[in-house]
């Protein structure tokens, strides 16, 4: 049936086709031998719009390119015929003539916008084909990406055009607009056009509020002129669709990076919402899917500001211990990511301490046990909130009483006063696991105890130095350095141990040692 349909297409227009691929042939002889005019540009682009003589057509131009020169370069880009190829190009044509257009664009305008460039986005973001919006969002993000500026028209068309499409490359197009509406966010036609697509979908709308969010997060003064995006996302939190609630909830997580955006979460009582729609009410599968989020949110605000967060919200320490049960490994897990998040600034400590005592002890007897049952893929995120709560703080000068507090803690956890524990783990052949246990080690060896109890574990400096499984992994291998580099220069350890770590610093992180080996001849 196919070679029917095809004998008849030969038939009512070989004579079309043939003199098509002669003068496409003699074309390319001329090419051969001649830079590029402008007659011989139409031609080309004549055959590009043909589907038989697309692809050695653009072949051919991406082999000359080098003999185009910038009045050709301009010519092509506002022909028709280049538009109506890229309307009905594949995905593989459309890579092959991004490379030709946009690395001319780049070599012919460096620093970005230029009148003809600029006239070329507009006509591929306005064009009614997707497929072409995106050939031209693929372009704005090259020149970005090289640092060339694009026109504030050009942003403005990427919000209008490209943020509702529903098939588009949303890592390209959110970076773009990251990238470039900073400088031009307070103006007013751009803040229209980033509410105007507000009326799409909520995938459509999470996009806004996740660049918004995310320029907010570099730029918090911005907050006020960003308000009416903002409340629209607080709108859709109090939607009843819990996967749009985790989504925007996990975006506007991204506020508390800031002071100015943490205070505007309190100054909307969202704290308080968010523990009255997700934390006090009975866990359903529903509600479930966004409590990974609430308890990130939390632990994210006491990360960032946690005198005044724990102060007033103490509750929601209690809610993410409630989550740190075996019965939902995913959810437990989150739980100990949030945990270490407020156990690794020093004022988290100190409330850990002094608030949830009980508690802590509850955690730390039964940390061992769990770390030992759970599988590799939890383990080292386990191992990583020990660490966070091992870990000295913010200060440079570690406080006295987070000392107090972290030997406290490690020899609740393991009932001894040594680092076993953490011996143990290091062994352990995996790299990500032996990694984790070098973090572990070296937060633990920033306080005084840390370094006694070094001295007090059998043969870990002789395991440490060892260099047999140095070249498994070259990045625990140099952290596994750094680590020993710190421990040459405490105080509290012997001299024969110092000495012999200073060695090993001396030598290098990837020192090998030349074996030779003596082959006596006769057997003797």
């Amino acid at each position: 049936f196919e070679s029917s349909l095809w004998d008849d297409n030969k038939k009512t227009s070989s004579g079309q086709h043939k003199s098509e691929f002669t003068e496409f042939a003699t074309l390319g002889t001329q090419f051969s031998a001649a830079i590029m005019d402008v007659s011989q540009l139409e031609h080309l682009m004549r055959n590009l719009a043909i589907k038989e003589t697309r692809t050695n057509s653009l072949d051919l131009l991406e082999s000359k390119l080098s003999d185009v020169n910038q009045d050709i370069y301009e010519t092509m880009l506002s022909s028709e015929s280049l538009f109506k190829f890229l309307a009905e190009a594949d995905a593989d044509q459309h890579t092959t003539a991004s490379r030709i257009i946009y690395d001319k664009a780049l070599e012919f305008f460096p620093n970005g916008s230029a009148s003809v460039i600029d006239r070329f986005f507009e006509r591929c973001l306005t064009h009614p084909k997707n497929s072409v919006k995106q050939f031209g969002l693929r372009g704005a993000a090259a020149m970005v990406y090289h640092s060339a500026t694009i026109t504030p028209n050009t942003v403005e068309l990427i919000i209008q055009h490209c943020l509702p499409m529903k098939e588009v490359y949303v890592d390209t197009l959110l970076n773009v607009l990251v990238k470039c509406l900073p400088p031009i966010f307070t103006e007013p036609t751009v803040q229209n056009k980033l509410v105007s697509v507000l009326q799409f979908d909520e995938t459509v709308r999470c996009r806004v509020y996740e660049v918004v969010c995310t320029v907010l997060e570099q730029h918090p003064a911005y907050m006020q002129i960003a308000s009416p995006v903002l409340e629209s996302a607080l709108a859709d939190l109090d939607k009843d669709d819990v996967l749009l609630q985790s989504s925007v909830l996990q975006i506007l997580t991204q506020l508390l990076t800031t002071k100015e955006g943490f205070d505007y979460i309190e100054g909307i009582d969202l704290f308080r919402k968010v523990y009255v729609n997700f934390v006090s009410v009975k866990v359903t599968p529903f509600v479930r899917f966004v409590l990974p989020n609430a308890l990130k949110f939390y632990a994210s605000a006491a990360l960032i500001q946690p005198s005044l967060f724990l102060q007033r919200h103490p509750a929601t320490v209690d809610f993410i211990f409630d989550q740190i049960t075996p019965e939902d490994p995913m959810l437990m897990a989150i739980a100990y990511d949030c945990l270490g998040m407020v156990g690794s600034t020093n004022e988290g400590k100190i409330f850990l301490s002094d608030n949830q005592k009980l508690k802590m002890e509850q955690f730390l007897k039964e940390f061992p046990g769990i770390l030992h049952s759970t599988t590799d893929v939890y383990k080292v995120r386990f191992i990583e909130c020990i660490t966070c709560l091992m870990s000295g703080g913010d200060s440079e000068s570690i406080d006295n009483r987070v000392t107090c507090i972290t030997q406290e803690w490690y020899e609740t956890m393991t009932e001894s006063k040594d680092l076993e524990m953490v011996q143990t783990l290091f062994k352990n052949p995996f790299p990500d696991i032996k990694m984790a246990s070098l973090k572990l080690l070296s937060a633990i060896v920033d306080h005084r105890w840390g370094q006694q109890f070094f001295q007090n574990t059998a043969c870990f400096t002789e395991q440490l130095l060892s260099r047999r499984l140095d070249t498994l992994n070259v990045n625990v291998a140099q952290f596994k350095y750094d680590v020993i580099k710190k421990l040459s220069l405490c105080p509290t350890l012997e001299p024969y141990v110092t000495d012999a770590l200073k060695q090993y610093v001396t030598a290098g992180a990837f020192h090998r040692e030349a074996h030779v080996e003596v082959v006596i001849e006769g057997g003797q």
